[in-house]
């Protein structure tokens, strides 16, 4: 079983955690490596499109699987016996220029569990991205996922240092999110969306008027 304790361990954990969520569709390549690193098929390695149609290679992990909900189709949930592992911010980056800089991706797909609470949770995950954009100077592809119901101003940051932006709509009706995930509200998930969509659209608006404007998600937002 993979060490909590230790990158590699954190790796593994963080990365097989990860591939419940959809953000990457795999083109069906493979390509030999050694030690794994390198695989498309493995330790977290997968494929995304970029709006011109390129396809480029993501490091897929959660920043942790800790969770304080407990959503009963999730297997990260707070209730599931499951190994657990958290990054820091800090480690994150740091995988992320490693892996960049051998070749290996092209960009960053970074989802999590909730800890203490939503707005925490983003703010560690902008953390990552801005540090990445900002200290690094890291122009590679980077898709967050959003955190359910954190704040708008914490999804606007975000959308500011994202190339796409995704959030899990999670099920079909109010009823099936009533009963299986209780903590997660459908109108704050609406409100997410709409506020992506509503800053897009001002992005859009004030360029065709000849502003210079901040990009904010220009891969656009996705659902699940």
């Amino acid at each position: 079983m993979p060490s909590p304790s230790d990158i590699n361990g954190k790796l593994a954990i963080l990365a097989d955690a990860a591939k419940y969520d959809a953000s990457c569709a795999s083109s069906g390549s493979k390509r030999e490596s050694k030690g794994g690193l390198g695989s498309t098929e493995g330790m977290g390695i997968c494929h995304s499109y970029t709006p011109d149609g390129r396809c480029v290679s993501l490091l897929k992990i959660l920043l942790t699987n800790y969770c304080i909900y407990d959503c009963q189709y999730c297997v990260n949930r707070i209730s599931s016996d499951t190994p657990r592992a958290r990054f820091t911010p800090e480690q994150v980056v740091k995988l992320t220029t490693d892996f960049y800089r051998r070749n290996y991706i092209e960009g960053l797909f970074l989802s999590s569990g909730i800890i203490q609470d939503s707005d925490y949770t983003m703010g560690q995950m902008i953390e990552v991205a801005k540090t990445l954009r900002e200290r690094e100077l890291f122009r590679g592809y980077i898709h967050l996922k959003t955190i359910p119901n954190a704040a708008d101003d914490l999804i606007e940051t975000a959308g500011q240092y994202a190339d796409r932006l995704s959030i899990n709509i999670e099920l079909p009706t109010v009823g099936d999110l009533k009963t299986l995930a209780p903590e997660k509200k459908r109108p704050a998930i609406e409100q997410s969306m709409d506020r992506i969509k509503v800053k897009r659209d001002e992005i859009t608006s004030d360029r065709k008027r000849g502003l210079r404007v901040p990009q904010f998600v220009p891969a656009g937002q996705s659902t699940q």
